[in-house]
């Protein structure tokens, strides 16, 4: 959206969100994300029922925290981001989810130097976002640049293993996707640096890249060893489904993410790269709880569309050759969990949690307890 003077609008908009926030503290009952998340069509904590964490989840804490030690990646608050990976994937082999959980810590340390809500210095800023260039433009053969970091070693070192475990093909699609996310995620998108203030749709496309989930969604088929033969995905009109599930729940991933880490970014860190604000300032007139339960729709609304993606799929896959149709069912098992994963591992990490909170999940409580 094109409007005059975008820092002035964006200043209002973030001074309105603050203050109705705070008397919302005050004057209304905590909202339950569960309630803005579960419709009709889908109610996340009955989906969630079956989830469960990796079974080694205290050997994969072991390893990843030795390993962003060794490259200088362990961020004080490690404890409560390391084990996303092993919500993401429990049923990846061990050395796969450790290799796996190792490109996490790169993910997270990085995303905490540069992401929205960080607050580099200009020294330190110049420092991380070449950086950043660096790693954005690694090729397929993974060699390091001259004068790389310890961070950039960690990464092709994490790369090159999975590239070691996987068909050349798949790895060089994750690798894009890999590989356009660092170069999004660390970028400025303020509406004052755009120039003006972004739709929702632009929006959500945007934060999907930001988020890292296309190629989360993309590391099922490497964890859970069920490469897709799109061919044949193709032929049997399957393929066109199978994408459309895998960019729902990569939107969900993001958009879920914005609204667990609403207080973190907006009135922390008055960020407004985030889908409550940008819901708002596209509709000025617009109070908070009113873009809240907005932006709950759209997620609704996202979640209802994977239901109705993942039945068509199942009612057509017979079709496809035995193994085939074996990897097409593991790999929408593994998809479910990233889903699962989505609700779970935001209400388990201590990541989003806060003394005081307009969502009841975020609320400062005793952690989750999550069956392994």
């Amino acid at each position: 959206m094109l409007v005059p003077n975008v820092p002035n609008v964006v200043a209002v908009a973030l001074h309105a969100i603050h203050q109705q926030y705070a008397e919302s503290l005050k004057t209304t009952k905590q909202v339950s994300l569960l309630s803005l998340f579960n419709s009709e069509n889908f109610q996340f904590d009955l989906f969630c029922s079956d989830a469960a964490a990796h079974p080694e989840m205290a050997t994969l804490k072991q390893r990843t925290t030795s390993f962003g030690q060794q490259y200088g990646i362990l961020l004080p608050d490690a404890d409560a981001y390391i084990t996303c990976s092993m919500f993401l994937f429990p049923e990846a082999p061990l050395q796969k989810i450790i290799t796996i959980s190792k490109n996490y810590a790169v993910d997270f340390y990085l995303n905490d130097k540069m992401g929205r809500d960080a607050k580099p210095t200009n020294q330190e800023m110049q420092v991380l976002y070449e950086i950043r260039d660096r790693l954005a433009a690694i090729g397929n053969d993974l060699r390091l640049s001259r004068g790389a970091s310890l961070a950039e070693t960690a990464n092709v070192e994490v790369l090159q293993e999975i590239a070691n475990g996987a068909p050349k093909s798949w790895f060089d699609h994750f690798l894009r996707l890999y590989l356009t996310h660092i170069d999004a995620a660390h970028k400025s998108y303020d509406a004052a640096t755009l120039g003006y203030i972004p739709s929702v749709e632009a929006y959500i496309k945007l934060r999907a890249d930001i988020s890292g989930m296309p190629h989360t969604v993309a590391m099922i088929e490497y964890a859970n060893s069920c490469f897709l033969d799109w061919d044949e995905l193709e032929s049997a009109g399957l393929a066109t489904d199978v994408k459309k599930a895998n960019e729902t729940v990569s939107y969900v991933g993001a958009l879920t993410n914005d609204l667990f880490s609403f207080e973190k970014e907006v009135i922390d860190s008055a960020s407004d790269s985030n889908l409550v604000f940008i819901v708002l300032a596209n509709n000025f007139r617009m109070r908070l709880d009113e873009a809240i339960q907005v932006s709950g729709h759209i997620i609704r609304q996202l979640l209802a569309d994977y239901t109705e993606t993942i039945q068509r799929i199942e009612d057509s896959m017979e079709t496809l050759p035995e193994m085939s149709k074996t990897n097409l069912t593991n790999y929408l098992k593994g998809l479910k969990a990233v889903l699962q994963a989505c609700w779970t591992w935001q209400t388990y990490t201590q990541r989003y949690k806060r003394p005081v909170s307009i969502w009841q999940e975020t609320s400062q409580k005793e952690k989750v307890t999550m069956k392994v």
